[in-house]
């Protein structure tokens, strides 16, 4: 077994200096989630086609995007880039298409009206967070251009709200298709 303080870390004079091994468990976690959605859509297999696809796409598809985010993040920082720059740009351009993206499913999911997704904590869990999470990580990436110490909090902060929240999601999308598949 490889041990993470052998991995190669980034950069040195990267502002992500020593945030190697944060960003290897937490792609690797991302990477190994995302086959626990192959599990919650196999449960979801006696549904009708149109409302499994109604869930999936307004529910389960932004945990997959959530997921690859911080799979995608990790990778950006694990590169060896010669300065921090084009990984700023990524992440400036990654926040950006993120919270388009998110506010676009938050709508999508209000016309569905969900039961999984009813009372506060679900709707801050489901739509807030993963919005808050986009605007951090275009903040980060913002900060890592501009040269500031913050830029590895930013996107640390974003990749973790990311992971959580879809840990959340997959739990509460996994118990709506087990009531639903009854």
């Amino acid at each position: 077994m490889v041990q993470l303080s052998r991995l190669p870390h980034v950069v040195d004079g990267s502002m992500f200096n020593g945030w190697g091994n944060f960003f290897t468990i937490t792609g690797a976690a991302g990477a190994t989630l995302v086959g626990l959605l192959f599990v919650v859509v196999s449960l979801g297999t006696g549904l009708s086609s149109s409302r499994k696809l109604d869930i999936a796409h307004a529910s389960l598809t932004p945990v997959l995007d959530s997921f690859a985010s911080v799979l995608f993040q990790s990778m950006v920082v694990l590169v060896p880039w010669k300065s921090d720059w084009p990984s700023g740009v990524i992440f400036v351009v990654m926040g950006i298409g993120g919270l388009i993206y998110r506010i676009h499913t938050v709508r999508v999911r209000r016309t569905l009206h969900l039961r999984a997704i009813q009372s506060t904590l679900d709707k801050i869990i489901h739509n807030l967070i993963p919005i808050v999470a986009s605007v951090i990580l275009t903040y980060g990436g913002a900060k890592l251009i501009a040269g500031e110490a913050v830029a590895p909090f930013a996107i640390a902060g974003s990749t973790t709200l990311f992971l959580v929240s879809a840990i959340f999601r997959t739990w509460g999308q996994t118990l709506a298709l087990i009531e639903l598949s009854e």
